[in-house]
């Protein structure tokens, strides 16, 4: 599935990041350029360098997870 990446410290300033992992609504507008996609969850937007990138839906990375109200919405219209 592909997503876009949000990094969040867990644990303030200097905590461990986690990231999560969102839907984007247009992938076909990225270009690489620190592209802002907006999301499926409804969320601002999350503006990242690092592009769109194809997730394994069954994600089991360490300090990696799905945004949950990303995947309910894609399930919702599937």
């Amino acid at each position: 599935m592909l997503a876009t990446a949000e990094r969040v410290r867990s644990d303030g300033v200097l905590g461990p990041v986690e990231i999560i992992w969102h839907v984007p609504t247009d992938p076909a507008s990225c270009d690489g350029e620190r592209d802002y996609h907006p999301v499926a969850c409804g969320e601002s937007g999350i503006s990242t360098p690092g592009g769109i990138h194809e997730v394994p839906e069954d994600l089991n990375e360490p300090g990696q997870r799905w945004c949950t109200a990303c995947r309910t919405s894609t399930q919702r219209t599937t």
